[in-house]
């Protein structure tokens, strides 16, 4: 009777310290305020239509005869003769692109970081830009579609699209002098 005692008392204080241990070690929050980076994610989302201007109203006159017209074509859509343009998200599961936005996120996500200045002040925000790869791979243009409210966070992430210039040329199957790519980065 005796040794099974001997045997159950150091099984029962071990239980005991290992239960304690676990919860004082739940107390206390080792990461002293880390905050888990998040490269960037993609957002897909449809351009806000363009408000049409207020009609003036006009003088009353005859009405012109009537003329059959064919389909009216927007000519801000059309690019120069012989041009050909088209616009993308950099998280586009489309088969046609998926392979070359993978490489230009992955040349971006490379050197990508949140702007010291503003990781210090915790701003926080979601950055969208527009980029313009020409056919060689040089970067045409880079511009901000929305604000995240930082001017930190705007410009770090602009010179990080600058900075990962010059990408790859346009695969020939494409057959684009221009590929806009749309992106967001959430600074979190």
């Amino acid at each position: 009777m005796i040794s099974k005692k001997l045997f159950l008392w150091p099984i029962i204080i071990s239980v005991v310290g290992h239960v304690l241990l676990i919860t004082a070690g739940s107390m206390v929050d080792l990461r002293e305020n880390v905050r888990a980076a998040e490269l960037f994610s993609v957002q897909i989302a449809e351009p806000e239509p363009e408000p049409e201007p207020a009609a003036l109203p006009r003088p009353q006159t005859k009405p012109a005869p009537e003329k059959k017209t064919g389909p009216v074509r927007d000519a801000r859509s059309l690019p120069p003769e012989g041009l050909r343009e088209d616009t993308v998200d950099i998280g586009s599961v489309d088969a046609k692109y998926a392979a070359y936005l993978a490489q230009v996120k992955k040349k971006i996500q490379r050197i990508w970081k949140y702007p010291a200045q503003a990781y210090s002040n915790n701003e926080v925000g979601v950055v969208m830009i527009l980029m313009s790869i020409d056919a060689d791979g040089s970067l045409s243009q880079v511009m901000l579609t929305s604000s995240s409210g930082s001017p930190s966070l705007d410009q770090g992430t602009l010179d990080v699209i600058n900075a990962a210039a010059p990408f790859q040329p346009l695969p020939a199957q494409y057959n684009l002098s221009r590929l806009h790519i749309t992106a967001s980065f959430r600074y979190q």
